[in-house]
């Protein structure tokens, strides 16, 4: 991924309501590491990409170089890996 991300407000307070009440600084730095290590789930409205990691889903925007996080969700779906 060549990215610069970039996590918008909505999905920072997402972020701290859904997963952990942590400082602002903690959350984006979360954010951008947890998409980081992502796989790429689906494609939403062109340019939207669906990312998920350990049962983390980011949505986010693609803009030239820069891949926006616009909301953070919790998957409901159990996940389980073979290997």
């Amino acid at each position: 991924m060549n990215y610069y991300i970039y996590a918008t407000d909505h999905a920072i307070k997402r972020y701290q309501e859904r997963q952990k009440s942590i400082s602002r600084h903690k959350a984006i730095h979360n954010i951008v590491e947890g998409v980081k290590r992502s796989r790429l789930i689906g494609f939403a409205k062109g340019e939207r990409e669906i990312r998920e990691h350990r049962g983390v889903i980011f949505v986010c925007q693609l803009d030239g170089d820069k891949m926006n996080v616009i909301t953070v969700l919790n998957s409901k779906a159990e996940l389980r890996f073979i290997g």
